[in-house]
C-alpha cells in the first residue's frame, strides 16, 4: 500500500468526524452555576490577558462545599480588575482556591453564530468564573516554572512591541509572533479576511517552518555537531510552541516540522500527505474533539491541497519559475480549502490568489526583522527601531494591497454556508479531476495534454457549481434570536432581500455577532430595503452598528424606511444623519401605503398621517404581507400597542372588506416581544393566526412573554413559537407548504 500512514490518518480523522456528527459533544450546560457565587480549588494551567483583564485556566477545579469536593472541572477564571500584569497574577503550577460568580458559555442561538460554549469544550474548558478574588495560593514546581518563564516573557514581548510599532502594527506582530490576537483591531482583522490575507495572523506551519529553519541554519554554522544542532533547533520549536499557547495548528506545524528534520537525518524526502497524516492522527487521539475545530480544520484542508492537489497541477502545467510555481500553488491551496473557507467564512476573497504571491515571498523577511526587532528590543530601543523598519515598510505594503483590494470590482464573494453534502460531493469532483488526469497524462497516446487540461478543468468548475449553488423556496422569514429585541429577516427569491428592525437591548454588537453571521451564511452581504418600526434602542441599536461601521459589519444597505410621524425623538434623527453621510437612500411610510417586492405584496397599516399618538410604541410601523400564488400572509408589528392597535385593527378590517385578507393569518409577529397587553383579544379574533413568533431574551427582566398573552393566542388555536426557548425561527414558504425549523431543535 502506497502512503500507509496518509490511508491511517484519513480512516481516523473519517471515523472521529462521523462520530461527533452521529454524537455532537455537549457543552457543560449546569444552570446552577450561572450568577452564583462558587467557590473553587484548581490548579493554575495558563494564564493572559486580554482587553485589559487578566484570565486564568484552572484545572482539576473542584467546587468546595465545606471538606469537600465536586466533580473536577476545567475553569476560565477572569479576576476582578486591579491585577496590573501577569506577574502579579498566581504563577501557572499553582495552586489558588478562588471565589467568584459563575457563567456558563453561550451557545450559538442562530444558523452561522459562533458556538463559544461547544469552542470551549472542544478545548476542555467548563465554564467561566468572573469577578474573581483569589482566597489563597500554594505555589507550584517542576516544569511549570518554564511554562510561567516563557509566559512572562510573552507579556515582556508585548509590551516591547507596543512601544516600537504603532498600534495597527503592533496588533499584527502579536498575533503573528507571539500568537496573541486579542490585540488585534477588528478592522485591520476584517481586512486581511477581505484580502485572503487572515492566515498569516496565526501561528502555522508557515511560521514554525520559516522560525524553525532559520535556526537550523544559523546553528548549522556554528561547528555544532548534527544531532545536536537538530535536538536544539527541535527544542526551539518546543518551546516557541509553548509560548505562543499550543493552538492546534502549531501542534500540527511543530510534529510536521519534527518529522522533516527526523526525514533529513535518516537521508529520507519528507512526504507532505504521510506527515500531515501522522500529525492529525496524533493530535486526534490525544484530542478527538478537534476534529470539530475550525483551527484544525483549515489547516489540514490547507496542507491537503499542497499535497493533493498541486502535484496534478504542476504535472498538467509543467512551467518552472519561482512566480507561476508560487502561483500554482496558491491556486491549489484556495481551491482544496474553497468548502472550509465558505463553511467558516461565508465569503471567498476573489483575489486572494494573487494578493499571496505578494504577501507569501515578503513574509519571511517580515518575520526576521519582527524577531530582530522583538530580540533587540528588550536590551536598546534605538536599535530595536532600526531593525524594525523592513517589518513596518512590508506592513504598510500589506496595508496598501487590502486597500487595493478592497477598491477592485467583486473583490469578495457571498456563495454563503454550503450543505455537506455538497462539500463531500466537491471533494469527490476533486478526486477524479486529479485521478482521471494522471490516468490520461500517463497514457497520452489517445488524449492530448490540451484535452486533458480541459476536462480537469470541466471538472473543476462543475464542482465548485454544485458547491455554490442554493435552493431556496420562493419566501423565507426568519425571526433572529438577538436576546430582547426584534430583527426579522425576509427573503424574496430572485427579488432581494428585507429586513424589519434589528436591535436589542441586551446583548452588545447584536449586528456583528447575531445578525450579520446568519444574513451572510445565507448568501446575501445587502440587505435592499429595511423598515424601521420605531425608535427605540431595542429595534436599532444594529441598524445602526451596521451604518456606522459601514464594509466592517460585511453588510451594506440599499434603502432604509422610517416611519412618517412628527414626534422624532433624538434616535429617530440619529439614523437620519448616518444614513444620509453613507449615502442610503431614506423614504417615510405610512398608513395607506402598498409595494410589492416580488410576489410579496405589502400593505402599511399603522401609523396615520397627522396623528398624534401618546409614545413611540403606539406609532409603531405595521405591515400586512401576502405572497401571490399561495395562501401565505403575515403581519408585523413592531411594538405597537393602545391608539396604534386601534388603527392596526381597522386597517385589518379594512383588508377583509377589500377581499386583500382571507380572515386567516399565517404568521403573526407578536407586538411588543409578547407584553400582556399587547396583541388584545379582539385583533386576535380578527387576524385567526396560525402561528406566533415572538422576540424575547432569555430571562429578560420584564417577564416576556407574559403568561396572559399566550393563553390568549392558545385559546385561538395558535402556536406560538418564542426565540428565547427556540432559539431563531424560521418559515419557508412554498406553494402549498410552509415549513418551520426552529434553530435549537
Amino acid at each position: 500500500m502506497k502512503r500507509p500512514a496518509c490511508v491511517t490518518g484519513c480512516l481516523i480523522l473519517l471515523t472521529l468526524w462521523i462520530i461527533c456528527c452521529l454524537r455532537p459533544p455537549e457543552p457543560y450546560s449546569d444552570g446552577s452555576i450561572s450568577e452564583k457565587t462558587q467557590k473553587i480549588c484548581g490548579t493554575v494551567c495558563d494564564k493572559y490577558q486580554k482587553n485589559g483583564s487578566t484570565y486564568l485556566l484552572v484545572k482539576n477545579a473542584g467546587s468546595i462545599s465545606g471538606n469537600k469536593s465536586e466533580k473536577k472541572h476545567k475553569v476560565k477564571v477572569k479576576l476582578k480588575d486591579g491585577v496590573p500584569s501577569l506577574k502579579s497574577a498566581p504563577s501557572i503550577g499553582s495552586t489558588v482556591t478562588l471565589t467568584g460568580k459563575g457563567m456558563l458559555f453561550p451557545r450559538a442561538r442562530n444558523p452561522g453564530n459562533f458556538d463559544l460554549a461547544l469552542y470551549e469544550k472542544i478545548y476542555g474548558n467548563d465554564y467561566e468564573i468572573y469577578d474573581t478574588e483569589v482566597c489563597k495560593i500554594r505555589e507550584g514546581h517542576g516544569f511549570c516554572i518554564i511554562d510561567e518563564r516563557l509566559c512572562l516573557l510573552r507579556e515582556k514581548l508585548s509590551d516591547v512591541t507596543d512601544s516600537i510599532y504603532k498600534e495597527e502594527d503592533a496588533g499584527v506582530i502579536k498575533a503573528m509572533l507571539l500568537g496573541d490576537r486579542g490585540s488585534l483591531s477588528e478592522e485591520i482583522r476584517s481586512c486581511y479576511q477581505r484580502a485572503g490575507m487572515s492566515h498569516i495572523l496565526c501561528i502555522s506551519a508557515l511560521h514554525i517552518t520559516l522560525l524553525g529553519m532559520g535556526v537550523l541554519k544559523l546553528l548549522k554554522r556554528t561547528g555544532l555537531k548534527r544531532g545536536t544542532v537538530y535536538a536544539i533547533s527541535f527544542a526551539f520549536i518546543v518551546l516557541y510552541g509553548r509560548f505562543t499557547g499550543s493552538g492546534v495548528s502549531t501542534i500540527r506545524a511543530l510534529i510536521t516540522f519534527g518529522l522533516m528534520m527526523t526525514a533529513d537525518i535518516a537521508g529520507r524526502t519528507p512526504d507532505i500527505l504521510s506527515s500531515m497524516s501522522i500529525a492529525g492522527s496524533v493530535i486526534m487521539l490525544a484530542k478527538p474533539l478537534y476534529v470539530l475545530d475550525a483551527g484544525f480544520i483549515l489547516s489540514f484542508t490547507a496542507v491537503s491541497g499542497i499535497g493533493i492537489l498541486l502535484p496534478s497541477v504542476n504535472k498538467l502545467f509543467p512551467v518552472r519559475g519561482g512566480l507561476f510555481e508560487s502561483l500554482e500553488a496558491s491556486a491549489a491551496v484556495t481551491v482544496f480549502m474553497l468548502p472550509a473557507t465558505m463553511y467558516f467564512f461565508f465569503k471567498v476573497p476573489l483575489y486572494s490568489i494573487l494578493v499571496n504571491l505578494a504577501v507569501i515571498p515578503l513574509l519571511g523577511f517580515l518575520l526576521v526583522s519582527a524577531v530582530c526587532s522583538l530580540g533587540l528590543g528588550t536590551f536598546s530601543y534605538p536599535t530595536a527601531m532600526i531593525a524594525g523598519i523592513p517589518a513596518k515598510l512590508i506592513l504598510r505594503l500589506y496595508g496598501y494591497l487590502t486597500d487595493l483590494n478592497d477598491r477592485l470590482p467583486f473583490s469578495m464573494l457571498t456563495p454563503g454556508r454550503e450543505e455537506l453534502w455538497q462539500a463531500g460531493v466537491y471533494y469527490l469532483l476533486l478526486a477524479a479531476a486529479v485521478y482521471l488526469s494522471g490516468r490520461l497524462l500517463r497514457g497520452r497516446r489517445r488524449w492530448s495534454v490540451g484535452r486533458i487540461r480541459l476536462l480537469f478543468f470541466g471538472i473543476l468548475v462543475f464542482a465548485v457549481l454544485i458547491l455554490s449553488v442554493r435552493i431556496r423556496p420562493p419566501f423565507c422569514h426568519t425571526t433572529l434570536d438577538v436576546g430582547q429585541g426584534d430583527c426579522h429577516f425576509l427573503e424574496i427569491r430572485d427579488c432581494g432581500t428585507v429586513m424589519i428592525d434589528c436591535g436589542s437591548s441586551d446583548v452588545k454588537n447584536v449586528a456583528r455577532y447575531r445578525v450579520t453571521p446568519y444574513v451572510l451564511s445565507r448568501g446575501y452581504d445587502r440587505i435592499d430595503h429595511l423598515f424601521i418600526s420605531h425608535s427605540d434602542m431595542d429595534h436599532i441599536s444594529g441598524v445602526i452598528e451596521i451604518l456606522e461601521d459601514g464594509e466592517n459589519t460585511g453588510l451594506s444597505i440599499g434603502s432604509l424606511i422610517l416611519p412618517d410621524i412628527e414626534e422624532r425623538d433624538e434616535n429617530y434623527e440619529k439614523l437620519i444623519n448616518i444614513a444620509k453621510s453613507r449615502g442610503i437612500k431614506i423614504m417615510k411610510i405610512r398608513e395607506g401605503d402598498r409595494f410589492s417586492i416580488g410576489k410579496a405584496d405589502f400593505h402599511c397599516l399603522n401609523p396615520v398621517k397627522d396623528r398624534k399618538y401618546s409614545d413611540i410604541n403606539a406609532a409603531s410601523v405595521c405591515l400586512f404581507m401576502s405572497i401571490r400564488g399561495s395562501h401565505f400572509s403575515a403581519l408585523y408589528t413592531g411594538d405597537v400597542q393602545e391608539e396604534g392597535e386601534e388603527e392596526l385593527i381597522k386597517g385589518m378590517k379594512r383588508l377583509i372588506e377589500n377581499g386583500s385578507f382571507s380572515g386567516k393569518l399565517s404568521l403573526l409577529k407578536c407586538a411588543h416581544h409578547g407584553s400582556k397587553n399587547s396583541t388584545p383579544e379582539e385583533l386576535v379574533s380578527i387576524l385567526s393566526p396560525g402561528i406566533c413568533f415572538i422576540s424575547a431574551g432569555v430571562g429578560n427582566r420584564y417577564g416576556h412573554p407574559h403568561r396572559e398573552l399566550l393563553d390568549r393566542l392558545t385559546e385561538a388555536g395558535c402556536r406560538s413559537l418564542i426565540t428565547s426557548e427556540r432559539g431563531a425561527l424560521r418559515m419557508d414558504v412554498m406553494k402549498e407548504k410552509v415549513r418551520i425549523n426552529c434553530y435549537l431543535d
